[in-house]
């Protein structure tokens, strides 16, 4: 690696390196003629040639250009031009403050220890910089201890927007590739959603909170996969229940941060915020649901007399110098019918307005297409059309359903949030693929191919040059088999079919050869299912239970991992989760006699 120790960047010298990250490290700096210092963030030469890497690393300055006026986000100072760069000898960089102190993850690590005092100082600061960030519209993606820099004054600075996203731009970041640290990352995050939102940076707050008061993560695995599982699947132990000095209030406020479903936690910065500050105010053993005032609106009175001004005008009567007379002043009983008429009319107009302009804020618009077109589409059972459809509705979770005369029905579920733009053009499997009698034909022909190879290499050089070009053949036959199969991976006859060849002529070594080539050029869900079902057939749980979920990132709708999970769980005894993944494919694909007589087995 690289070490630019010594070098001129811009109006700084640089003089020591002080950490590295996954796509950057960075450098502290000195400013040559004003002698402040600085940090100095270069991009890793490895990554200078890949054009989405380089266009994060210039959003991530432009970012923290935005968010430059919260006193608790680090401020950047300047960014070098690509021509400047050129000119330096040095790869893409930016200059921001430099922080003098130690990052809350190494303060973590200390034997130091925090008091509650010192966890509300920090937490505070942190949202109120994050809060600031949603403001502006940038979900930082990545919070973790790591990214919060705790300067000697004992001044919280936030860090680190690599992969944050401005939630009205698209993402560089396509469905199923999950960036952030496992430990710290949201259900939702950990699912590969493209919809993050403010609340998925609530999530990973409430995890760092948990890790401050319990000096431990609430979900500990073998792998990012299992701990992502966890994250998706699995309820935290209590903070209370693991250190009893623990408020209960704060304890609440950790759960709360970290539900799995982003309607139940904090649905603000602010909002986490106040609950935080309120903690000695209400009592730190108060539950925070209980923690709330409430206010007897029916037993409230008016300061004022609403009919006084009539009264004014009664002792006004022939006072003034005018021939005009006032009426006589009409019954009461009127006077209130009409003010009830008229406070039901403007309440009625008022909500009119206010739900015409709710309806028109908070619509997601859908543009669902298919391949080919013409498929009926249906919305929680409900036919909208045949594709291409666009509709708006309103935000809620969707089953969206695509079947045509001769294909496979598509079944997908997604959660929907206001003025999202849902956009899915959905490929439909023949469900008779017209490739599969030549498949057939191909592996039947490499069978009998692999039956007449001897079991060791002839003698005589005349046996040598036919054995040889039986291997030629085969080799031959094996390549055009894998194209095939590569032109169909999503079709289960296919990959079943292999599989079954593999095993049989005792080729598991070509199976695990194909599908490693298949993973690295079709991100499909059905390929690295068949590739998990194929460690799992070797009886290498842990590598086929990464490749599930490795599929699952990539599309957790598909019933191949769903219904293959289920089993994989059967066999480790996990009978609950094994439900859970049978329950979701029946939820998908209700016509599913085999999966409902094993659902109900594990029912009884």
């Amino acid at each position: 690696m690289a070490d630019y120790s010594q070098k001129k960047a811009g109006n700084y010298t640089v003089i020591r390196k002080l950490g590295d990250g996954g796509f950057a490290t960075v450098y502290l700096a000195q400013h040559t003629v004003l002698e402040k210092q600085a940090a100095v963030k270069f991009l890793l030469e490895d990554w200078i040639d890949d054009t989405d890497v380089v266009a994060r690393f210039f959003d991530e300055a432009r970012t923290m250009e935005r968010l430059h006026d919260h006193p608790s986000i680090v401020k950047i100072l300047d960014i070098a031009t690509v021509e400047k760069c050129r000119e330096e000898g040095l790869p893409p960089y930016f200059v921001m403050e430099y922080i003098d102190g130690r990052s809350l993850e190494e303060m973590m690590k200390g034997s130091e220890g925090f008091s509650l005092d010192d966890i509300v100082k920090i937490m505070v600061c942190a949202l109120s910089a994050l809060q600031h960030c949603h403001d502006q519209g940038v979900v930082h993606r990545d919070i973790k201890p790591s990214n919060f820099m705790i300067n000697t004054a004992g001044d919280v600075k936030l860090t680190d927007f690599g992969i944050a996203k401005a939630c009205k731009n698209t993402s560089k970041t396509g469905e199923g590739l999950t960036l952030g640290s496992t430990d710290y990352m949201s259900p939702e995050q950990a699912l590969g959603k493209r919809d993050l939102d403010y609340r998925s940076d609530i999530y990973s707050l409430g995890v760092t909170l948990y890790q401050l008061v319990c000096d431990r993560l609430p979900f500990i695995g073998d792998s990012p996969n299992a701990i992502a599982l966890m994250h998706i699947q699995e309820k935290p132990v209590a903070p209370i229940e693991l250190n009893d000095a623990v408020p209960r209030r704060l304890n609440d406020i950790i759960l709360k941060a970290m539900q799995k479903e982003r309607e139940h936690r904090f649905q603000s910065c602010d909002e986490m915020l106040q609950a935080l500050v309120k903690l000695n105010e209400v009592g730190a053993d108060q539950p925070l649901e209980d923690s709330g005032q409430s206010i007897d609106l029916l037993s409230a009175q008016p300061e004022h007399d609403d009919d006084a001004f009539v009264s004014e005008y009664d002792h006004d009567i022939g006072t003034h110098p005018t021939t005009r007379k006032f009426a006589p002043k009409p019954p009461a009983e009127l006077i209130n019918s009409i003010r009830i008429v008229l406070i039901m009319a403007g309440f009625t107009i008022l909500f009119l307005l206010v739900f015409k302009g709710y309806y028109h804020f908070t619509q997601a618009h859908f543009k669902l297409t298919s391949l080919p077109a013409g498929a009926l589409i249906s919305l929680n059972k409900e036919i909208v059309g045949s594709s291409p459809v666009e509709l708006s509705m309103p935000p809620m979770g969707y089953l969206i359903s695509y079947s045509l005369p001769g294909y496979a029905t598509a079944t997908l579920y997604h959660d929907v949030v206001a003025r999202q733009n849902v956009v899915i053009n959905q490929r439909l499997l023949e469900l008779a693929p017209a490739g599969l009698k030549r498949f057939d034909g191909m592996v039947e022909n490499l069978e009998g191919m692999l039956r007449r190879l001897p079991g060791e290499p002839p003698k005589t050089r005349k046996d040598q040059a036919t054995y040889e070009q039986l291997l030629s053949h085969i080799e031959k036959a094996w390549e055009a088999l894998f194209a095939e199969l590569s032109e169909n991976c999503e079709y289960l006859e296919f990959n079943n079919r292999f599989l079954e060849m593999c095993f049989k002529t005792g080729n598991i070594r070509k199976a695990e050869d194909f599908y490693s080539r298949l993973m690295k050029n079709h991100s499909s869900a059905t390929v690295f299912t068949f590739a998990g079902i194929l460690k799992r057939r070797q009886k290498k749980s842990e590598d086929a239970l990464k490749l599930f979920m490795d599929a699952w990132t990539i599309d957790q709708n598909n019933r191949l991992l769903l219904n293959t999970l289920g089993d994989f769980f059967i066999e480790d005894k996990k009978l609950d989760k094994a439900r859970q993944y049978f329950e979701m494919s029946l939820f998908l694909y209700p016509e599913q006699n085999e999966i409902q007589k094993r659902l109900d087995e594990l029912k009884n």
